[in-house]
């Protein structure tokens, strides 16, 4: 008996083009505050790989940001992957498709494959499904396979709604003013024993946590933050439109 495939239904298919709409609108009406990106964008300049990496939860603010360096970003083989997939696609992210719980082997190779020259790709540590923060040795396994340095990224807004999800899904609203802070980039030596690559994961996964806490405390104007405030508006150059 022959099988014929049938179209997703026409809610289905409008879901993730309308999705990728409301992403553009978001990034060419927020103002993004970049703090610490420069080795990021020197890294690219001389010609060698980057793996920019974050939480989950940052993904959508991410999304917004990040479609400017084209990268690559590994997206689950899934039904909710593949809405994400083409939603991503429109703000400029390439997809390649599997994650840790299915087609990630395969997805990672080829990952790797790509990963040569400047190039850039887009890793959530703790997807598809958690535990939120925990970093997953996949991380490791791409910058050592590939000889990518690692620049850790986090986003803070005021202006969002947040999801009770396990990630705690930040959705950017537009018109917001979003703090984009990388941290210090990483090399991680191809040659490294199971015990240090477990070292340097849990130092990842605390570091993003820390400093998670940190930046959101300074957006909020919280204790904890530098000086228990916000830090003052950034100076009309160094805030970008971004999304265009």
């Amino acid at each position: 008996m022959e099988v014929t495939e049938t179209k997703p239904p026409l809610l289905e298919r409008l879901l993730p083009f309308l999705a990728g709409k409301l992403l553009r609108l978001i990034g060419r009406t927020s103002r993004v505050r970049h703090e610490g990106e420069e080795p990021l964008v020197a890294q690219l300049a001389s010609g060698r790989p980057a793996i920019i990496y974050g939480l989950h939860g940052h993904l959508l603010i991410g999304a917004c940001d990040l479609g400017r360096y084209r990268p690559y970003v590994m997206i689950s083989q899934s039904r909710d992957g593949e809405r994400i997939a083409h939603t991503v696609e429109q703000v400029g992210f390439r997809p390649v498709r599997g994650s840790s719980s299915r087609g990630g082997m395969r997805a990672l190779l080829q990952m790797v494959r790509l990963l040569r020259g400047p190039v850039a790709c887009c890793h959530v540590v703790d997807g598809p499904r958690g535990p939120r923060g925990e970093v997953k040795p996949g991380l490791i396994l791409l910058a050592q396979r590939s000889g990518a340095v690692l620049f850790p990224v986090l986003y803070a807004t005021r202006h969002k709604w947040q999801a009770g999800s396990w990630d705690r899904m930040q959705v950017p609203l537009p018109f917001g003013r979003v703090v984009a802070r990388f941290l210090a980039p990483r090399e991680v030596p191809q040659e490294l024993e199971s015990e240090a690559a477990e070292a340097l994961r849990l130092e990842i996964e605390q570091e993003l946590s820390r400093e998670e806490i940190r930046l959101e405390a300074e957006v909020a104007g919280q204790p904890g933050g530098r000086g228990g405030r916000s830090e003052p508006e950034a100076p009309a150059s160094d805030v970008a439109e971004v999304g265009s």
